[in-house]
């Protein structure tokens, strides 16, 4: 991912120094699931992580910057999981199948999963917050175009667009986590059938099979 601002995980270069960062972050994610964005100061960032009011700031330079951050590093994090079979599968829907899995082990009651939530109402009105995100949703469709590419490339898929295939695995892959924070019983391996038998070509009928008898066809 790249982006004009640090994030959580790769600002500084380590030792007590990374740990303090480490802390204050960890301290504005839970603050931010406990109250909603912008009812966290950096005196209470502060005072949930030990350290002085002062550190925050050198660490960050401003509160935007470090829960921007925080939302950065949870993308990462643990929409990152849900990237990892689009690199490692074998097959286009085995990625599929393990992008959809990701998602059900996300833990849907969790800090992390109300900072996404806070981010998303957020994005809507802070235009660099949405710049972060929206970079991350850009790389991970132009990953899925890529593989979409392949497979059709090895004869595995139909004439799918690849660049549109991408925004709407992303976008259903999304719906599925939103759907989760808000709903822990969503049907999530229901969820996964359905998605692989979309993308799964064995299954497909082809155009011979698949077309309706007209009125006075004869079988």
């Amino acid at each position: 991912m790249t982006n004009s601002e640090p994030t959580v995980d790769s600002v500084g270069g380590g030792g007590r120094g990374d740990a303090t960062r480490q802390k204050i972050a960890q301290a504005a994610v839970e603050l931010v699931a406990e109250l909603g964005w912008d009812a966290v100061t950096t005196r209470a960032v502060a005072a949930r992580a030990g350290v002085n009011p002062a550190l925050v700031h050198y660490h960050f330079g401003s509160m935007d910057v470090l829960l921007r951050s925080a939302v950065v590093a949870a993308l990462e994090r643990e929409i990152g999981q849900g990237v990892v079979p689009f690199t490692t599968s074998t097959s286009f829907t085995g990625a599929l199948a393990g992008a959809t899995d990701a998602i059900a082990r996300f833990d849907p009651d969790t800090p992390t999963a109300a900072l996404l939530i806070e981010a998303m109402v957020r994005a809507v009105r802070d235009p660099e917050l949405s710049r972060l995100i929206v970079g991350s949703l850009a790389e991970f469709r132009e990953l899925v175009a890529v593989r979409v590419r392949a497979a059709g490339d090895d004869g595995a898929t139909t004439n799918l667009p690849p660049e549109a295939t991408g925004v709407f695995i992303a976008a259903a892959l999304d719906g599925l986590l939103l759907h989760r924070i808000v709903d822990p019983s969503t049907d999530v391996d229901g969820f996964r059938e359905v998605i692989v038998r979309l993308f799964d070509q064995t299954t497909r009928p082809t155009a011979a099979t698949s077309a309706a008898p007209t009125p006075g066809d004869t079988p």
